[in-house]
């Protein structure tokens, strides 16, 4: 019985390589690695690791102008705007540091940090307009309490996102009518960026 097991365990191991030996080249011929966009790009944003990918793409069905390397993306910026999951072309991506992000908004206008889930400034372009729920939070005695959610729907414009800010999660900037500001973020509030941003974008 122990020489049929080990005879049937070899026989199995040979498959395996015999698989794997076949099947390698076959699947190698038939695929290739490309980059695509992990989240969504705005022109001028820093690409940094993780916000593009290789997938595995068919190779009889990859777009002219594909690449197959993250070298020449890792560490340089978008050039115009790619949406997540699409393909990062060279054409796309440029070595020329961008302009700096304006920082003084324009005159009626305050820019507000929120601090947003990941996921959802993955879905955000420089430039789209959102409705935000906001969690609030506000000191109460010697607690800080959660308040329940707000939601603006006032279309807020997005002027700057920043996915490498030291806070948890994302920072989204957006451009708020100063006394929009004021009537809907209470100064009680503890500071905004510490705040909750959901982004239901309106297509």
């Amino acid at each position: 019985m122990k020489v049929f097991k080990t005879i049937f365990a070899l026989v199995l191991v040979a498959a395996f390589v015999a698989v794997g030996v076949w099947g390698y080249p076959r699947v190698a011929a038939r695929f290739t690695w490309v980059a695509i966009a992990a989240i969504n790009l705005s022109p001028g944003m820093p690409i940094r690791d993780g916000m593009a990918i290789l997938r595995l793409w068919r190779v009889d069905q990859v777009p002219e102008g594909a690449m197959h390397s993250l070298e020449t993306i890792i560490g340089n910026y978008a050039r115009e705007r790619i949406a997540k999951g699409e393909i990062v072309r060279p054409s796309a991506v440029t070595t020329k540091t961008p302009p700096p992000v304006r920082t003084m908004p324009r005159w009626g206008y305050s820019i507000m940090g929120f601090g947003v889930p990941r996921d959802d400034a993955a879905k955000l372009f420089v430039g789209d307009r959102v409705d935000v729920t906001v969690i609030p939070r506000e000191r109460q005695g010697e607690q800080y309490v959660s308040l329940p959610p707000v939601t603006i729907r006032k279309r807020w414009l997005v002027h700057h996102i920043d996915h490498a800010d030291p806070l948890e999660g994302t920072v989204v900037r957006l451009e708020i009518k100063t006394e929009e500001s004021r009537a809907y973020i209470p100064r009680r509030w503890i500071s905004p960026s510490r705040m909750v941003l959901s982004t239901p974008r309106e297509e």
